[in-house]
């Protein structure tokens, strides 16, 4: 189109120069003032078309105008109408300042400090049922607050809880997690948050797909049992599943399916998968931890989460590969002295309770 018009244009211009030409022949027999004349109206029949050209632009341009407008207020209102989300990263941005030692549920348009190992169970009202499991309740006090408020809550080291969702879905929370979750799901979708570690029983549910959030990577399901463990001090997250299927989608768009008795670890470098088993993966969650194959920096790492209590070691300590299994309800000293009796190690503590494990 653009083509034509330019040659339409390039006519214009060779007529009215035609039409000099004529006249400039002619200059003898006429005087100067035809001559200007003649000149004047050249100009006025390519000002004319130049004219008409700029006002067909301006018309198409703000046609164009208009239809990006709408354009982009139809994909808005598209993106926000596919944007169901119940829950954003964004919130894990905002951290509330609690003690470091008390597990602490907001729910209800409360804070409140439950006790260890507490089980927390929601209604399909949307309201958790607490018993006596609450040690004190502190009004927060929110405006236009509702069953659907944005629920969380903080586990720190030396604590655990377990959650029964209102679909049914059941979550253990491991010590040093924090979840994000609604107090009611959506029709069409279940979404949480997590940092840290939690094994969930996911209540089976075809229209409605479970989704785990975490800052790395998401998982979806329909009905499943997996961990996860996306700690932000480490380095790499891990899931794992125990039974039906999930797809795991990393930051980079990649998607990866697991499989019954399959780990996919997943860090800066990229992620993979391997066959393991699993209970050495979940066994946290009945107080027991599985050493097979583990170094021992790694277990008095896990040990100090577990306990809340600061464990550490010398560096030529950290790679001692340490067998068996430990029973997670002893108390602390005495689960690091089995440890260091089976290594030819040994332990003292300092003044702040701290376990400092040496070699002998």
């Amino acid at each position: 189109m653009s083509r034509e018009r330019d040659i339409q244009d390039k006519d214009s211009f060779f007529q009215a120069g035609r039409y000099l030409l004529k006249k400039v022949h002619k200059a003898e027999s006429v005087d100067s003032k035809d001559v200007l004349l003649s000149w004047k109206e050249v100009e006025n029949r390519l000002e004319s078309k130049r004219l008409q050209r700029l006002r067909i632009c301006y018309a198409f341009s703000a046609v164009a105008a208009s239809i990006a407008v709408l354009l982009a207020m139809g994909i808005g209102l598209w993106q926000s109408g596919r944007d169901e989300s119940s829950v954003s990263l964004s919130l894990l941005e905002d951290v509330p300042a609690l003690p470091v030692d008390e597990v602490i549920l907001f729910a209800r348009n409360n804070r409140m400090q439950l006790r260890d190992e507490s089980s927390v169970k929601y209604g399909t009202d949307g309201q958790p049922e607490l018993d006596d499991q609450v040690i004190k309740e502190i009004p927060e006090h929110k405006k236009d607050a509702g069953i659907n408020d944005i629920n969380q809550i903080i586990v720190p080291k030396g604590r655990k809880v377990d959650i029964t969702f209102s679909d049914g879905t059941k979550m253990y929370v491991n010590a040093g997690s924090r979840v994000i979750y609604p107090a009611l799901f959506k029709d069409d979708r279940r979404e949480i948050i997590v940092e840290g570690e939690v094994y969930l029983d996911v209540k089976k549910d075809p229209s409605r797909p479970f989704i785990v959030k975490t800052k790395g990577f998401e998982v979806k399901v329909l009905g499943t049992q997996f961990n996860i463990c996306a700690y932000k001090e480490d380095t790499t997250a891990s899931v794992v599943l125990v039974d039906g299927k999930v797809e795991v989608e990393t930051t980079n768009k990649k998607k990866s399916i697991l499989s019954p008795n399959q780990l996919i670890s997943i860090n800066d470098e990229g992620s993979y998968i391997k066959n393991v088993d699993v209970f050495e993966y979940i066994c946290w969650k009945d107080n027991i931890m599985l050493l097979d194959g583990r170094m021992a920096g790694d277990v008095f790492e896990r040990l100090s989460r577990h306990y809340g209590r600061r464990i550490v070691c010398d560096k030529q300590i950290e790679n001692i590969p340490v067998s068996g299994k430990l029973d997670l309800r002893e108390k602390p000293e005495d689960v690091v002295n089995i440890l260091c009796l089976s290594l030819y190690l040994t332990y003292t503590m300092n003044e702040n309770k701290d376990i400092i494990i040496s070699k002998k």
